[in-house]
């Protein structure tokens, strides 16, 4: 069996509604090398392709863009300022609303773009405000130098079933130039913060984890998962022999077709009256509610993490419960705490 989806509630404070999600795409990497040698940049963004940041938003419920729900073209900042012009940017005012940017990071290392909407709810006119951000770095390159630049040719979110698989690829670059020479590639995934080496018997489906470029099948990604490719120069007869650079890539989910619902009809706040309250895992697909029979042959396993967030391994066994509906008493619950639950069929 496979998971299929998850999801959380925490008892004390649960807010309702839809869950509306703001994501930033970039058209090139998060990196951009300076070589002091020759005074270029790559990418260089003064240049076809110009660096493009394109906004999507996506609602609980349904799979697709939601894009044109918005009341009007976002709200920018470029390193807290409002005045997109002094970095060489310009917004679009019709969908997909994107962001271009033609100047390259000469004066200043860092640049931090954030992007704020107010999406409209299409039943209720309810508008809701959405804000994400996205940063990049400038890296001095003397020549000499290597470092890692990782990027995902066909974007990092699965699509509403548009896609079967995505690509991430990953140089080591030295100077302004790619050195694929007597190089070793290694990727690694990370689960419950720790990075796993992919291998053959862990792979889930991921090919290339030996190159510069694996492919990685939407099966692989549940809601949100980060990758790491480590590259190590293994020539002898270079000066950073032996060397080891890094760079990360992570990739969503967002036409995962199940979203779990954790209902309590006796409520999220325990008190005197209230001893005790029910956690149901309802599952919806496409906007309708699954009935009762989906469950047949699924397995729930809850988890439960304290106040600071540490999964409790005493609860349960060794740390889970298993069942669609589970009773959460008030002694199990120190001033607040939080229950996942995750859907194996």
């Amino acid at each position: 069996m496979a998971v299929i989806s998850r999801g959380q509630i925490t008892i004390v404070d649960l807010s309702d509604g839809k869950s509306i999600n703001l994501y930033l795409g970039s058209n090139v990497a998060l990196t951009q090398i300076y070589n002091k040698e020759n005074s270029s940049y790559t990418p260089s963004w003064a240049a076809t392709p110009f660096l493009v940041i394109t906004p999507e938003v996506y609602v609980t419920g349904v799979s697709t863009n939601q894009i044109s729900r918005l009341k009007g073209p976002p709200t920018w900042k470029i390193n807290g300022s409002a005045t997109l012009t002094t970095y060489g940017a310009t917004a679009a005012t019709t969908a997909p609303y994107a962001l271009t940017i033609k100047n390259n990071m000469a004066s200043y290392s860092q640049m931090h773009v954030e992007c704020e909407v107010v999406y409209v709810d299409p039943d209720t006119q309810a508008e809701t405000t959405a804000k994400a951000s996205i940063s990049y770095s400038k890296t001095e390159n003397a020549g000499q130098l290597i470092c890692a630049i990782g990027y995902a040719p066909n974007g990092t979110v699965f699509k509403n079933g548009t896609a079967t698989s995505l690509k991430a690829h990953c140089d080591m670059w030295r100077g302004s130039t790619i050195d694929n020479t007597l190089v070793v590639y290694k990727w690694y995934k990370l689960g419950s913060g720790v990075w796993t080496e992919i291998t053959s018997t862990n792979a889930q489906g991921i090919t290339g984890y030996t190159t510069n470029e694996i492919t990685i099948p939407a099966d692989a990604v549940l809601n949100f998962e980060s990758f790491k490719c480590e590259i190590r120069d293994n020539d002898p007869a270079s000066g950073t022999y032996n060397t080891t650079v890094a760079d990360i890539l992570s990739f969503a989910d967002m036409s995962d077709p199940y979203q779990v619902e954790i209902t309590t009809p006796q409520g999220t706040t325990l008190t005197t009256g209230l001893t005790s309250t029910t956690l149901t895992a309802q599952v919806w697909q496409n906007g309708a509610l699954l009935t009762d029979t989906f469950f047949t042959g699924a397995t729930c396993r809850w988890r439960k993490y304290d106040k600071n967030g540490v999964l409790d391994t005493t609860w349960g066994s060794a740390g889970i419960k298993t069942g669609r509906s589970i009773t959460v008493t008030r002694s199990e619950v120190s001033v607040a705490a939080t229950f996942t639950v995750e859907i194996d069929k």
